[in-house]
């Protein structure tokens, strides 16, 4: 077991599953069996954890550690304060959202109270962040479909059924997508056509759904972009199809898939892009492989 001298716990408000003070309270049983002394810090609004993550390092605040307690825009707020305040202190995620997609990928469970039982025995290892524009992001990067059907279904909707879930029913039974016209480079080789919807991804989740990648893994320095041709019952069957990269672009006739480390996406009409499920920015994208840039705490089983 790690062992720390002075760790930080964020979480919001609105974050947890059930009574988040019931939440805390177990989590933090585990937690200070790491850390000798352990802050729980409490995010009231959209930016304080990022404030928060300047003041440690321009007060040199001692933490040696931080945990979160959150879902995927919680933890795409956290990543992107620790990288602008220059932070290198390794990072435990507690699920506390409704999709939990990145700490799939880093084996834990989907439970916040299981999650800090299992961050006892985790490794810390090095993780690879994608910087989009000026954002920086663990997990995804989509636009088209995957944004018209977040902006267009109710929150209580997407917590029972989970985004992607909802997309992939949607790709099923849809018949007349709306395709843009798009220009996407992957280290310098030009892509140009019409799709329906594209994905970039570093983890291996998105809204609950695995992407049937096999070599898809979120520390070894690649990006992965899937361009969707389709919709409809061709598509929702590939996407529960197994493929390597060797093979994927042979076998799939509707979703292509290409790799590379820097990417461009550009559009006819500008478009809002969804990141780690935050919709707050726009086409062009540059898109750019941060190789190994944080330290985050990764099971030993998945889930």
């Amino acid at each position: 077991m790690a062992s720390f001298t002075n760790g930080i716990l964020f979480y919001h408000d609105s974050a947890g599953q059930g009574e988040v003070t019931e939440t805390i309270g177990e989590v933090t049983k585990n937690l200070v069996k790491m850390c000798q002394s352990l802050t729980i810090y409490k995010s009231e609004e959209k930016g304080d954890i990022i404030d928060y993550c300047h003041k440690i390092k321009e007060e040199q605040l001692p933490f040696d550690v931080i945990y979160l307690l959150g879902g995927d825009g919680t933890v795409h707020e956290l990543i992107n304060g620790v990288i602008a305040a220059e932070l290198n202190l390794p990072i435990g995620i507690l699920p506390g959202g409704t999709f939990n997609d990145f700490t799939k990928t880093l084996n834990l469970p989907p439970e916040p109270v299981a999650a800090s039982q299992a961050l006892l025995e985790a490794s810390v290892k090095h993780i690879d962040v994608m910087k989009v524009n000026d954002r920086y992001v663990l997990n995804f990067v989509g636009l088209g479909l995957i944004v018209e059907n977040s902006e267009g279904v109710a929150e209580d909707a997407k917590s029972r059924i989970g985004k992607f879930s909802y997309l992939m029913s949607t790709l099923k039974n849809v018949t007349n997508p709306t395709f843009f016209d798009y220009k996407v480079t992957v280290d310098g080789k030009l892509i140009t056509g019409s799709s329906s919807m594209i994905i970039t991804a570093n983890g291996q989740f998105v809204g609950g759904n695995r992407i049937p990648l096999t070599e898809l893994a979120a520390d070894d320095g690649i990006l992965n972009v899937f361009i969707f041709k389709e919709s409809g019952i061709k598509l929702f069957t590939e996407l529960l199809s197994e493929k390597s990269t060797d093979n994927w672009n042979e076998l799939s006739n509707n979703i292509e898939h290409y790799s590379g480390c820097q990417i461009t996406i550009e559009t006819a009409e500008t478009m809002a892009v969804d990141v780690d499920g935050e919709i707050d920015i726009e086409t062009p994208l540059q898109i750019d492989m941060l190789t190994k840039r944080l330290r985050m705490f990764t099971g030993n089983k998945t889930f």
